[in-house]
């Protein structure tokens, strides 16, 4: 399954490259998806691992994953070493001098004989998740500069 959400941000590609060039600032944008460092991480870049959650209901789904792809105000990508086959791709797209594209890409398979099944199951639920992140992306890039973030209400 692939789901791609894009976004148009009134904020520079750099100001946005800012929010998402280290994998585990994506926790703190996204209560459904958790970004943690391998213990061998020392830094964010090319080569980088990573345990990523998705928080499906009460069920955390977890792959090792590492950095595939990190070009400076451009691009980020993950690709899936255990656990649920996945590709994560976040790609900025400059439109002018103060906005951006943010086009972000999500592909998953499930393992196993019923993994097809499960896919389509959970699809509703990745796509919210990948959906809050890209909002959550805009807000806080937009959000003038000396303004905390604030929780969004449930």
């Amino acid at each position: 399954m692939t789901i791609e959400e894009q976004v148009e941000v009134d904020a520079p590609p750099d100001r946005v490259w800012k929010l998402i060039r280290n994998p585990v600032a994506l926790t703190r944008l996204n209560g459904g998806l958790t970004v943690e460092p391998d213990a061998a991480t020392s830094r964010a870049g090319l080569r980088a691992r990573y345990r990523v959650l998705l928080h499906m209901g009460a069920v955390p789904i977890g792959s090792d994953v590492e950095i595939v792809d990190h070009q400076p105000f451009r691009e980020l990508a993950w690709t899936s070493l255990t656990g649920v086959d996945h590709r994560f791709r976040i790609r900025l797209r400059g439109l002018g001098p103060d906005r951006t594209r943010v086009i972000l890409r999500f592909g998953y398979s499930s393992p196993g004989p019923l993994g097809l099944l499960a896919d389509v199951v959970s699809y509703g639920r990745v796509r919210a998740i990948m959906r809050r992140l890209v909002a959550a992306i805009k807000a806080e890039a937009e959000r003038p500069a000396g303004r905390g973030r604030q929780r969004a209400s449930v």
